[in-house]
């Protein structure tokens, strides 16, 4: 036991002892350093090898994406159009004819109104018949000549303003043109009643040698009676 108001002293350091290995168990030498040379410089190259190409592929990405960005530039600005040369051109006339236009037919005219007569308004026309001309009627008569003399389309007959109880009340010589198809079924002697257009007066030359002026009615529509 120490005393404790003794000063403490120093300890000494221990002395490395020597090993007390026989020539037999001593461990044979390694070389440390050839072997971890060589792996240094084998994990080193696999890095550098990984760096260039992490580098190659962003270097490639970045000119990838530079490309559009330049050709949006490129876009961007204005470009001019340079003026052409080119001759104008010449439609050739096209020989089509043109399409026929549609035409409305005018209205037909109305059918003219046929007047009966009174026996003075009659013999006013038998006396004047240029100053009626134009003038529809309505009158009755005898067939008195429709031969080979007269033709196929107009006949002599004795007129009135109505139709009368004898034959020889027909007083007035007058002379119709017609269309033969409306004539055909008419023969001398028959009585009729015809609608008419005056035509104004009409002289002819008598069996006698005489002339003779009478009025010149047209048949527009005629019926035996």
């Amino acid at each position: 036991m120490t005393d404790a108001t003794s000063p403490m002293t120093p300890e000494q350091p221990a002395v490395p002892q020597e090993p007390t290995t026989s020539p037999d168990t001593a461990p044979e030498p390694t070389m440390p350093a050839k072997h971890s040379n060589a792996r240094a410089w084998a994990m080193g190259g696999i890095a550098l090898v990984v760096a260039l190409g992490v580098g190659g592929a962003f270097i490639g990405a970045s000119s990838d994406d530079a490309k559009p960005a330049a050709g949006a530039m490129a876009s961007a600005s204005p470009s001019t159009v340079a003026p052409t040369t080119a001759a104008p051109t010449t439609a050739a006339p096209t020989s089509a004819a043109p399409s026929p236009t549609r035409t409305i037919p005018p209205p037909k005219p109305k059918p003219p109104s046929y007047k009966t007569l009174g026996a003075r308004q009659w013999k006013l026309i038998a006396k004047d018949p240029d100053g009626y001309l134009g003038k529809t009627y309505v009158v009755y008569g005898r067939v008195t000549q429709f031969d080979a003399a007269t033709g196929v389309d107009s006949f002599r007959a004795d007129v009135a303003h109505r139709r009368m109880a004898e034959e020889y009340d027909y007083e007035t010589n007058t002379i119709f043109n017609g269309s033969q198809s409306d004539l055909d079924n008419l023969v001398e002697d028959d009585i009729f009643r015809a609608n008419v257009t005056v035509l104004g007066s009409y002289s002819y030359d008598t069996q006698i040698g005489g002339e003779t002026t009478v009025p010149l009615l047209q048949v527009d529509s005629i019926k035996v009676l």
